[in-house]
């Protein structure tokens, strides 16, 4: 995981999404109606199109980007509406991060304290953290599953690319659609001379 740089609201969020949610929750409605779901193409673009968990380009046509309420709805009703409570995340990250609350804010985290470990693509706790932090970070990690098979497929399919020596992917779309790995061989002085 990486830090994620908040972008400010578009300008007609308040009128499509919180002004009708704000009536929803007047009106006690249950299940609160899914207007958040009118900025996810905002959401996307701004965030371009990049997964707050995973760190990996979200493909569009794949239907699989969502709109997670870092604040969960359901315990924090009165952020539902609130673009600042906003990640754009994958399907599969949202289904894991769901209602809990012990995973750590990516608007919040500073660069590196996620690693990956290169020769696993096992992301692992900077070692140098507070214990604290650091516990902060292996509950994350375990919380979304970073390291289960799929994740570390994911990583691998870029990191492979780029090292390759036939016909490499370019840094810049490595930084593009992978961002933790481009920033961890940057970290870690392995990016190509050049390139």
């Amino acid at each position: 995981m990486i830090h994620v740089e908040a972008k400010d609201e578009p300008p007609d969020f308040d009128e499509r999404v919180r002004q009708p949610g704000l009536q929803a929750l007047e009106r006690g409605d249950n299940p609160l109606p899914d207007y958040w779901r009118r900025c996810l193409d905002d959401l996307y673009d701004l965030y371009d199109g990049i997964c707050a968990y995973a760190c990996v380009f979200i493909p569009p046509v794949t239907g699989g980007r969502t709109v997670e309420h870092f604040a969960p709805k359901k315990k924090h009703r009165d952020h539902a509406y609130e673009w600042s409570n906003y990640r754009l995340v994958c399907s599969v990250m949202n289904s894991r991060k769901r209602d809990f609350e012990d995973v750590l804010d990516p608007f919040e985290i500073p660069d590196g304290w996620f690693h990956l470990q290169l020769t696993t693509m096992k992301v692992l706790p900077n070692p140098n953290l507070s214990p604290d932090i650091k516990a902060k970070v292996e509950d994350t990690i375990n919380r979304l599953k970073l390291n289960n098979k799929d994740c570390i497929e994911a990583r691998s399919t870029y990191y492979d690319e780029y090292i390759t020596d036939n016909n490499p992917l370019p840094f810049r779309l490595l930084k593009k659609w992978s961002p933790f790995v481009a920033m961890e061989l940057e970290r870690q002085s392995l990016r190509r001379d050049g390139d």
